[in-house]
């Protein structure tokens, strides 16, 4: 049964004095159920939950069972004394033992929008003070067996770092939304840093430039992502994580000043060393931070080195690439990036080994001695940090397209195409936020591993081609070929950047970089498990075919080398407005307008539910009564298209 709050209740049963069984049901459920039993003999009582005859027959069998309670203790004595102790003690260790089985279902406070993770556990400050007393005593491990299987470190709770900077108020924030706004700052400067590697990009369209942009993007992201990783594992609000991020926000800075020339055939002129310099200086802080988590929480030691020696191993690839010239260079280069990237990925794959097979093989033994504990990721807080990101990067690049007028007013082409990239980068927006990431119901974290894979690593070919994308259109915006483009119109400043013509590159970057970015979009759509209404128009799979297919477009479309600036980009912007209008449509329901014409069926049907009194507790427990209680609202489905 459930209640117009949504919350399920079993029907209750219990026994009269007299032997008479007693059902307790909801109001909606005593009629089928007196149906049901009108032609068994010896029926129970069905009784409707809170009446007063439901209460009448409790206090009658209340009172039965105390009388019993009094004469057994009347006649046996201490005998009885003992066995109501051990009774309660019973009780006390079964209703903890439900307790634990509960906590292990859900995250219980930490459940959010993203759905259950099974498995995890957060453990208060008091108990993570217990586990900080045993860090590194002789019960540094779990009590049972069942705790191996949940645990969540908190960074701030670790002794060694409290006893650097004294435990206390001076040496640590006391406010969250402090590291919260660091991180934003981070990310702004992190943003404004990638947005300028591509606006050079531009400036050089060959595909040595895109070479040298792909590599030092992946760099970067590294780094930003290794700062993202970190906070997301642990709770970290003190002194020495805002000198971590400033000492990694120095290193990006350093990095980016060496972006431009690092390939430069000119050797006193090319800045590769210095480039790899400040990125192994960002990388091995975090193989030295890692250790030393590892040496003041033993419970976590083996996920901790595991993080420590890919950044050794790709240490080792990047030293050793500076003594090598292009193009060779390249071969220690790519294996350098993979290891970083996707390095740790393999003592995941041999912790998820460990926790499939545990004590059953030699090999599970020794792998699940090592990972006793894996640190659990701060989803919500990980999720938000990426969304919070990729508006910042939408918003660069209507930044990139600006530009100034010499006067007059001219309403031109050039303020056409940037009104049209405006528009483009619109519909982007509302394709990430307001169709692909509603209507979830689990995340791609939490509903699959592979779904996590694909949600995480599609982000980097997404928002890469997005940059590449968008250093091509601001070189577009301001093309003078075609009508209404008089470079006179244009500032003197803004003069140097406009040319008669594009070339083949711009054009090539521009449209396969749409391309990526939108088939990377529908990758991520594809990792999460959404809602499937019963009368939905479209399904997932067919939605994200039509993306793949206007992707194909896309692709080809440089092929079509006669198409001005002007044209090229609203044939663009006509495509990704295609997709977000099947999207649109394919996600509604049949029968449903697009346009408000008054309360919907379903609300109509649960308001006349509530003024007839078919359902009295709807009108007492639901706060909205216009809106459709869950027994009243349709099923729906799960789409995961494979996962």
């Amino acid at each position: 049964m459930v209640t117009a709050t949504g919350r399920f209740q079993p029907n209750q049963e219990f026994s009269l004095p007299d032997g008479r069984k007693v059902l307790v049901a909801s109001a909606d459920s005593v009629a089928p159920l007196r149906r049901q039993y009108s032609n068994i003999d010896n029926a129970p009582e069905l009784v409707v939950r809170g009446s007063s005859e439901h209460r009448a027959f409790l206090q009658e069998a209340h009172q039965h069972h105390e009388g019993r309670r009094a004469e057994l203790k009347e006649r046996h004595g201490d005998v009885y004394h003992e066995w109501e102790d051990v009774h309660n003690q019973l009780n006390s260790v079964s209703m903890q033992l439900a307790q634990l089985s509960r906590t292990n279902s859900g995250l219980h406070h930490n459940y959010g929008k993203f759905g259950y993770d099974e498995g995890v556990k957060t453990y208060d400050d008091e108990e993570a003070n217990q586990l900080e007393d045993g860090a590194g005593g002789e019960h540094s491990g779990p009590k049972c067996e069942s705790e191996k299987q949940e645990f969540t470190i908190k960074l701030a709770k670790i002794p060694t770092v409290k006893q650097w900077f004294h435990r206390g108020t001076l040496w640590r924030a006391s406010e969250q939304t402090e590291i919260m706004a660091i991180e934003l700052f981070f990310d702004l400067v992190y943003v404004g840093i990638i947005h300028s590697n591509g606006e050079h990009m531009s400036e050089v369209p060959t595909g040595a430039e895109l070479l040298r942009f792909a590599v030092t993007f992946i760099m970067s992201w590294k780094i930003w992502t290794d700062i993202t990783m970190a906070v997301s594992w642990f709770e970290t609000d003190d002194i020495l994580t805002r000198l971590e991020i400033l000492f990694e926000i120095a290193c990006l800075l350093g990095f980016t000043t060496n972006m431009t020339n690092c390939f430069n055939d000119e050797h006193e002129h090319n800045t590769y060393v210095p480039l790899v310099s400040f990125y192994l200086a960002a990388r091995l802080l975090f193989a030295v931070y890692y250790v030393v988590v590892a040496t003041a929480v033993p419970m976590i030691r083996g996920a901790m080195i595991s993080s420590a020696i890919p950044i050794i191993i790709g240490t080792a690839l990047w030293i050793g690439s500076i003594y090598v010239e292009m193009p060779d260079r390249l071969g220690l280069i790519w294996p350098a990036l993979i290891i970083d990237m996707y390095g740790s990925g393999v003592f995941v794959g041999l912790f998820r080994y460990a926790r499939s097979v545990g004590d059953r093989t030699a090999i599970g033994k020794y792998f699940s001695s090592w990972f006793e504990f894996f640190p659990a990721m701060n989803i919500e807080h990980k999720v938000e940090r990426m969304n919070a990101f990729v508006s910042l990067v939408f918003g660069y690049s209507v930044v990139a397209i600006l530009f100034q007028s010499n006067g007059g007013y001219n309403i031109n082409a050039f303020l056409g195409k940037a009104v049209l990239g405006l528009v483009q980068a619109f519909l982007f927006n509302w394709l990430y936020f307001d169709v692909d990431a509603s209507t979830i119901k689990a995340h791609a974290i939490r509903h699959s591993a592979n779904g996590a894979i694909l949600w995480q690593f599609a982000h980097l070919p997404f928002i890469m081609a997005y940059i590449v994308a968008t250093s091509g259109l601001a070189t577009l915006v301001l093309v003078t070929d075609g009508p209404g483009t008089e470079i006179e119109q244009l500032a003197e400043a803004d003069r140097p950047r406009s040319e008669e013509h594009f070339s083949a590159g711009v054009r090539y970057f521009y449209c396969h970089g749409l391309a990526i970015a939108l088939l990377a979009m529908g990758l991520i759509s594809l990792s999460h498990a959404h809602h499937t209404p019963p009368r939905m128009r479209i399904a997932k799979k067919y939605r994200l075919a039509n993306r793949v297919a206007v992707c194909l477009i896309m692709f080809f479309l440089p092929l079509a080398q006669k198409l001005h600036s002007v044209e090229l980009i609203s044939i663009t912007l006509g495509l990704v407005a295609w997709i977000l209008i099947v999207e649109l449509w394919g996600k509604s329901c049949k029968g449903d307008s697009f346009f408000d014409t008054g309360r919907n069926s379903a609300q109509s049907r649960a308001m006349t539910n509530a003024k007839k009194g078919k359902n009295s507790a709807t009108l007492e427990d639901n706060p909205n009564p216009g809106q459709a209680t869950p027994m009243e609202m349709p099923m729906d489905q799960t789409d995961t298209v494979g996962f």
